[in-house]
Order: structure tokens, then sequence, then C-alpha cells
């Protein structure tokens, strides 16, 4: 052979080789670990590999880290996935409780009463409760919402950057690995805190946290044929002895324990080749959700520190534009064009009709659907208060795509428990205090008929039993009849001095209205009511009075307030006219003598209007009411006096038949201020004017009383909590303190 052959065939065996080396880079994966909030880490860690032209080929992921790791399996950067966080409250994803705005008119009512759900039901003769604190169906919104209008994945190697992510079956405390379906599923799933989030349920397995049994992924990434892995550990160590003080550090240690045992096998997994990146965790929490833009901050702080190890791994400028460019292409294969939805497919696991369901989604197929429409779908689903978790997902169809939505009825219904606290105290007279329990059986033989019971103990004592039916499967029209006994005992103003009052009355109710979507509601019912005044202490004299009243009643609600007693947006109206014929006695124990008699009209308008402006919250509100006729009506007394509610009098201290209220409130919130409070914590004052007359001819503004208060106030999980003084001009002036419903 020539020298010139000999060339030439060296410089092609040459070149041959060197093509076979670009080709044949080393294959890089990532591993990210579970750790909650901390988990914000991987971010900046991922944004460093991205600044020195680091490629990653594989990703798998654990709890926090499995969210981290599909978004950027779909060809996010970094700072994409940063921009979705940031735009997310995941301390939101830890309550699954509906706003009350979102509820309809009646259940709105019914949560003032019965503000704690106990998520406790009494089904087939014994009591039910949920497998977690929470269903996840918040946190399963935060996910759909970060990930888009993705659809199933047949196989997670066919995403722009291939994927696993783990969880732990419940049953067999093994690890179930995603490799395809569902991709907001397979994450939630590997994020599922076993006891604070109900399992998630696949292929009837029941799923919860992967960090139980590999909370870092190394294996499934090497499974997947990484050369090199990129292990990053958040999770948190053992504490030393002297920090174990408490039970719930003694809990976090045994949790802590069994992820350090999965951990440490995964990391004897590494070679020298691999690279453990270990992000500063002191000082926070699994739960520290505000600190999340710090933890990115320390996730790149962690991973310069490493840019030695990672210098042999980079790519030249051409060579990482070209994956970029390959991530992007795949990535736009996958997120095809929005294609029609022409297909619904409901897995209505629940007492209500499919009918019932599809109206609540009210989507209109034949033309795409955002990820914006499918939410606020699910959303109305889930209003409807029957279900613990409504999922939706796209899935391809020959002619578009096709929306399949599950939703899946309470496991511990459908015959549910609410509750209610009472406590109020003005530190001078008797404390008033209750507890309030209602029992709910959903769908009675079968026809939708609901049987609602409430029970009342305290100082106030009430008992109702109602049976109220739908009649129509959307829900729209309805019946009901009720039974009610009260027991109301409060300080009635008389001749300038207080007393002890009690009353004690018996109603009965019928009637129909229409719902008029979630915020309307007109009703037109008959009532009848019986009843006794008397004095306190029991024993002291004889009865004052005696009532009865029968008549029809017109009534129509609007409400959209997010809060009935502390609102910061929205509205509520009721208006009502009745027509009762009434019939009052007065009895010679009460001094006086004489009888009222005959029909009457009573006419009823309350409203109240919130709006909030940064930290500043106005309230306002009114209420009104009149008869057609002077004089002593009993059975249609109204009252006024309390907090907010002609402060610096006790509650109802004052009585009458027509009333006038009107009163504005404005609160300012510290929360967040430089004072230091994380929880919403607002101070404000109200002023106040009205009063209440037997007779129409006395009323007028010359007569109103002037009042105001100042006040602090927060919300718990109980109910609202608030502390503060009132005065009115006429000299009354005295301390509030309540907690739950006002009473």
């Amino acid at each position: 052979m020539t020298p010139i052959a000999r060339m030439f065939v060296v410089s092609v065996l040459a070149l041959s080789w060197g093509l076979a080396m670009a080709e044949e880079r080393p294959k890089i994966g990532v591993a990210l670990s579970g750790g909650g909030a901390k988990g914000a880490a991987h971010i900046g860690v991922l944004r460093v590999l991205e600044e020195q032209r680091v490629p990653v080929d594989v990703i798998a992921g654990t709890s926090m880290g499995a969210y981290v790791a599909g978004l950027y399996s779909l060809g996010l950067s970094a700072d994409e996935i940063q921009a979705r966080m940031d735009a997310l409250d995941f301390n939101t994803g830890f309550s699954d409780e509906i706003p009350r705005r979102q509820l309809n008119f009646r259940e709105k009512a019914q949560r003032d009463y019965f503000p704690i759900d106990p998520k406790m039901g009494f089904n087939e003769g014994e009591f039910t409760l949920p497998k977690g604190l929470l269903e996840g169906q918040t946190m399963s919104v935060l996910v759909r919402r970060s990930l888009g209008p993705v659809p199933e994945v047949p196989d997670f190697d066919q995403l722009p950057i291939p994927l696993r992510t783990v969880a732990t079956d419940l049953a067999s405390r093994e690890p179930k690995v995603f490799s395809s379906g569902n991709l907001a599923i397979a994450m939630q799933a590997s994020m599922t805190v076993p006891g604070a989030l109900a399992p998630v349920e696949v292929d009837g397995r029941l799923l919860v946290d992967g960090g139980l049994v590999n909370n870092l992924p190394v294996d499934q990434v090497k499974a997947m044929g990484a050369d090199i892995v990129i292990a990053v550990d958040i999770g948190a160590p053992l504490m030393e002895e002297e920090e174990l003080d408490s039970v719930v550090s003694v809990l976090g240690q045994l949790s802590s324990y069994l992820t350090n045992i999965s951990r440490d096998q995964q990391v004897a997994l590494l070679t020298e080749r691999d690279l453990l990146v270990i992000p500063d965790i002191n000082g926070v929490g699994v739960s520290d959700f505000d600190k999340m833009p710090e933890m990115v901050i320390r996730g790149e702080t962690a991973m310069y520190s490493q840019l030695d190890e990672l210098a042999p791994l980079s790519l030249s400028e051409a060579e990482y534009r070209k994956y970029r460019e390959g991530v992007k292409s795949r990535r736009q294969q996958f997120l095809h064009a929005a294609r029609p939805v022409v297909a619904l497919t409901l897995n209505n696991d629940s007492w209500l009709r499919d009918r019932e369901v599809r109206s609540a989604l009210g989507l209109k197929l034949g033309h795409p659907l955002s990820q914006e429409e499918i939410e606020e779908a699910v959303t109305r689903v889930y209003a409807l208060n029957e279900f613990e978790r409504v999922d939706a997902v796209l899935r391809e169809h020959p002619d578009g795509d096709e929306l399949v939505v599950t939703a899946r009825g309470k496991s511990w219904g459908p015959n549910l428990f609410d509750v209610g606290l009472r406590f109020e105290d003005n530190f001078e007279d008797d404390l008033d205090l209750g507890v309030d329990v209602a029992f709910t059986a959903k769908d009675l033989l079968k026809s939708r008929l609901e049987w609602r019971n409430e029970l009342s103990l305290g100082t106030d004592k009430r008992f109702s039993t109602e049976l109220y039916r739908t009649l129509d499967p959307l829900r729209r029209y309805y019946a009901r009849v009720q039974y009610q006994f009260e027991d109301r005992r409060w300080d009635f103003l008389l001749d300038e001095a207080f007393a002890r009052i009690r009353l004690v009355e018996h109603s009965v109710l019928g009637g129909i209205g229409v719902n008029l979507g979630r915020n309307w509601q007109l009703e037109l019912n008959y009532q009848y009511s019986d009843g006794d005044y008397a004095p306190l202490p029991e024993g002291t004299q004889g009865k004052y009075a005696r009532f009865h009243a029968g008549g029809p009643q017109l009534q129509l609600g609007y409400d959209t307030l997010n809060n009935s007693t502390f609102p910061t947006h929205g509205s509520r109206v009721i208006l009502a006219i009745a027509g009762p014929d009434s019939y009052s006695k007065l009895l010679p124990a009460s001094g006086l003598e004489g009888v009222e008699n005959g029909s009457l009209w009573r006419s009823y308008l309350e409203w109240i209007g919130a709006n909030q402006w940064g930290r500043h919250n106005l309230i306002g509100k009114a209420e009104l009411q009149g008869l057609d006729q002077d004089g002593l009506h009993l059975s249609q007394v109204t009252a006024i006096g309390g907090f907010l509610n002609l402060s610096g009098y006790n509650k109802d201290a004052l009585v009458g038949s027509n009333k006038v209220l009107l009163g504005g409130v404005y609160r300012y919130n510290l929360q967040g201020t430089p004072l230091g409070i994380t929880w919403p914590l607002y101070v404000g004052f109200s002023l106040e004017a009205g009063n209440v007359w037997y007779d129409r001819d006395n009323a007028s503004l010359s007569d109103l009383i002037y009042a105001g208060s100042v006040f602090a106030s927060t919300y718990t999980r109980f109910g609202p909590l608030a502390v503060g003084y009132g005065h009115a001009d006429s000299g009354e002036g005295s301390v509030y303190f309540f907690f739950g419903r006002p009473f």
C-alpha cells in the first residue's frame, strides 16, 4: 500500500472513531430525592447543570423530587419550573375545604352554623372515617396546573426526557415505579404523605409517598441506562438524642429513619463516576413552603461547589444547543397542537346520578379545552360536596381527544356529620357556650331524599329535623318539611334594667323552592310557630307571655360571601315577606295584660357586602324589619345588640317589632408586616347605628343609637376568633370575646 493510501485509511479510521466517540458520550441521569419544601433545591441544581451545559438524558424522582422531575421531563427549563412553582401556593395543597363561595346557597348557610367537617360518617350501622386527614384534591389541582393539558403517556420513555417516579404500595410495602400512564397521578402518588393525605388508588393498589421505600431513586436512573448519575439528596438527617424531646420529634425521627435506610442503600449504588449533591437544608422543614425561593439558591450553591466534577460532562455550546433543540423538538411532538375534545367519559363512584355530575361539569365538546376550562369543570363537580377526589385526564381519540373524569364519592359517606363550636364572653355576665352537631343521611330509599338533623347544646338549645328532596335530576327544584325546637336565653332590657328572659318555641315548616345557580335561592313556605316567654331563674314567677302564628313566607336570597362573619369579598342579600296570622297574649306575671290578634305582614331585608384592597378590608351591613301593624306581636319580635350589632350592648338586649341597623367595619391585615406575623391577623374598628321600636310611628333618625368598637380578629380551623371593646352613645359598654360562630 502506498504512503498516500495508508494516510487515507488512517484518516478515515480516525474520523470514524471520532464520530463513534461523539455519538457514544456518557448517558447522564439525575435522581432527585424527596423532602417537601426543601425540594425547591432541585431547581437550583438543574439551573446550574443548564448553565454548565451538562445534558440530562434521563431523570427520576421521589416525592417533591418527583414533582420537579416530572416537570423537567416535559422539557421545561429550570427557570420555567420555578415560574410555575412561584405561581402556586403549596400551603393550599394541605387543605381540601371547598371555598364557601363555591357552595350552593343551602350549603353556605349550613357551613356558617357547622364550620367543622370532622370527616366522619355513619353507614351500615358503624362509624366511618377517611384514610387520611386530607384527600389530596387541592394537591392534585396544583400538580395538574403545573403540568398543563398533558395527555396520558403510554410510555414515559417517550417523554422529552425519559422519566420514572417512585411511590410506595401501602399494603405490600413495595415500591411502585411509574413508567407510563397519567403523569399527574404518577407525581402525586409519589408526593402523598401517609396519614396527612389519603392514599392514591391506582389499579387497586393504595399508594403513598415513595420516600418510605426509595427516597433517592439512583437504581431507577441506572435502570434507564445512565452511565453517570447525579444524585441530589435533601433528606433529613437523624436527630441527636438531646433533640428527641417531644412526641413530634420522635415521630419525625421514625420517619427519617425509614427514609434514611433507603437513602443509604441507594447511595451505596453510586460509583466513582457518579456525583452526590447534598444542598444545605439547615433550618428548613418539609412544610416551609415560604422558604422555597431560598432553597433554590441553596441548590445552586451546592452545585457550584462541584463545578470541577461537572467540567468533564460539559458539552460545547454547539453540542448543547443541539441537545436542547432535540428536547424541544420532542416536547413539540409530545404536546401536539390542541385538538378538539370529542368524547367525555365519566367514572362516577358516588350516590349522585351521572346526569347531575355531567351538568356540573358544564363542558361543551367539539373544540379544544384549555387547562383552565378543565380545572374549572373539575372544581364545579368537587363543589357539589359529595366527592373526596375528582380527577381529569386527556386521552388520545381517533377524532381528537377524550376527556376522562373520575369522581370518587366520599368513602366515609354518604351519611355525614358536621360540627360547630360557640364560645362568647363579655367578662361580666354569664358565659355563653355551645356545641352544634348535625347528621345528614343522603339518598334515602335511592330517591334523592335527604334527612338532616341538627342539635345545639349549651346556653342556647336547638333541635331541628328536616326532610329535603330535590325534584329534578339537576337539583334545581326542591321541597322540604321541617320541625324545630328552640330554647333561647338572653338579657332583655326592660324599663332601663336587664331581665333574664327565656323563650321556648316549637315550629313546623313546609315549602318549595328553586336554586337559581349556586348563589341564588327563591323559596315559598308556610310556617307555624308556638312559644312561651318566661323569666329566669325559673320558678320565680309565672310565664310572661305566650304566642302562636302561622302564615306564608316568600324569601329570596343571594350569597357570594367568602366568610359569613368577617368576609373579605362578596355580598349577601336576604329579602323576605311574610303574612302570618298572629296571636300574642301577655300574662299577669309580666305586670301587663293584653291580647294582640290578627293578620299582619312582615318585611325583612338583610345586606352584607365586603371587599379587600391589599391589607385593607371594608365590610358594610344593613338590616331592616318592619310590620304593617303597631303593637306587641311576640311571634315577630326582633332583637338588636352585641358585637358589630350595636356594640356596647349585650347581645339581643333591645327587642321590638321594627328594626333598623346600619354598620361599617374596617380591618387591616398585619400578616407579612415587619411585626413578623405569619398568619392572617386583623385589627380594626366598626361604626354602627340602629334601634328597635314597637310602633312604626315612633321610629325616627333622632331615635338611632350610635355605637362602635375596636377589635382584633383572626381565622381558625374551627371558625373566627375575635376580641374587642364596644361602646354606645347611650353609655353602654362591653368587652367581647368569641370563638367559633357568634351567638
